[in-house]
């Protein structure tokens, strides 16, 4: 019984597959019990930047502070960071906000 729970939560579709994204939301759901919202989730990443306040998140923050499986996913499905003043991309700066938003369909 907590077996097929767990396996519940995992596979919700109950395809019998665990996709990267149903292992991905699993993760972040235990690893993130007391998040009550897509904002706790976004602060989250944004207390991995330096210093807190970057609205946006590096490769190297990222591998300091998730597994590597984690910290691949993410960069590979996260945008590079546009800076809101001039428009232009800046280099190793990725969008978490884009991303959570986008992962959770928001």
């Amino acid at each position: 019984p907590e077996f097929q729970a767990i396996l519940d939560m995992v596979d919700p579709n109950m395809d019998g597959l665990v996709s990267l994204q149903e292992y991905m939301a699993f993760m972040i759901s235990r690893e993130t019990e007391n998040i009550q919202s897509i904002s706790d989730i976004i602060s989250a990443f944004k207390a991995l930047t330096h210093e807190g306040e970057k609205p946006y998140i590096t490769s190297s923050e990222i591998y300091a502070n998730l597994s590597k499986e984690q910290a691949d996913y993410c960069l590979s499905h996260m945008k590079l960071y546009a800076d809101t003043k001039t428009g232009g991309v800046i280099k190793d700066a990725y969008d978490y906000e884009e991303f959570v938003q986008t992962l959770f369909n928001q």
